[in-house]
């Protein structure tokens, strides 16, 4: 299947969030049950739970996928804002039935000094907080149409001359300056740490896992999105040559 990532964000917001009596109101760093999973993915139009002042809403409801408008989490104890797709969301039926339903691999790992080809193996690999403190089971795959992309998308557009030590070590800049994907930008990928309450992110200053830092790994913490997905394995190119005036058309 051919893997697609967003070129541009569709906006910050939190990868998970939860009430103030859960994890300090920082989320779960659990894909299965992600806030920012069900707004990406079918089948949660009806979605609902409580704001930050307690109050029950519909919020994060399959607004990408359905190219709709509404609520949607940003911040920690369930701070929510208005979130518009309408032009950014999953146009049409057409487009729908081109994504297909895959295995995403949610093997977590917690050291940023690691080379794309190890970070690869962690990511599906059995690696997960045991026993939680917020009692939620981490599983190491779900099944879905769209996800985020893993660390080692970004780590293996690096450029391997520049990258004398390890591709995700934030203090290498000749590395991370040098990435083709997400080199300067904030964003959230779909890999936890394994021990601690964290997920992946890039920053400006390369990657992070671990740490309670605000904007560097937190649940909660708004960072940009680029939605990802499988084609289809059936879906053909039926026209363009791929140029920028003249792009690959699918069908």
């Amino acid at each position: 299947k051919v893997k697609l990532i967003r070129n541009e964000s569709i906006g910050s917001y939190s990868w998970d969030t939860s009430a103030s009596d859960i994890n300090s109101g920082y989320g779960i760093n659990e894909w299965s049950q992600a806030d920012l999973m069900k707004l990406l993915n079918p089948g949660y139009e009806s979605n609902t739970d409580l704001n930050s002042s307690g109050t029950s809403i519909t919020v994060n409801n399959s607004l990408y996928y359905n190219s709709g408008s509404g609520t949607c989490y940003s911040n920690s104890k369930n701070t929510t804002k208005s979130c518009d797709f309408t032009s950014t969301g999953i146009k049409n039926d057409t487009t729908r039935n081109m994504i297909a339903d895959a295995t995403w691999y949610l093997g977590g790992w917690h050291d940023t000094k690691i080379y794309s080809n190890q970070i690869y193996e962690y990511e599906r690999g059995t690696n997960v907080i045991v026993n939680p403190g917020d009692g939620v089971t981490r599983t190491t795959s779900w099944t879905g149409k769209i996800a985020l992309a893993y660390p080692s998308d970004a780590g293996y557009t690096a450029d391997f001359t520049k990258c004398s030590d390890a591709l995700m070590f934030y203090h290498l800049s000749d590395c991370y300056n040098n990435y083709w994907l997400f080199s300067t930008l904030s964003a959230s990928f779909l890999t936890p740490s394994d021990n601690n309450n964290t997920i992946w992110i890039a920053t400006m200053y390369g990657f992070y896992s671990d740490g309670f830092r605000y904007g560097e790994g937190n649940p909660y913490s708004p960072s940009s999105i680029y939605p990802t997905l499988y084609l289809l394995d059936s879906i053909a190119i039926v026209g363009g040559t791929g140029s920028e005036d003249n792009p690959y058309r699918l069908g």
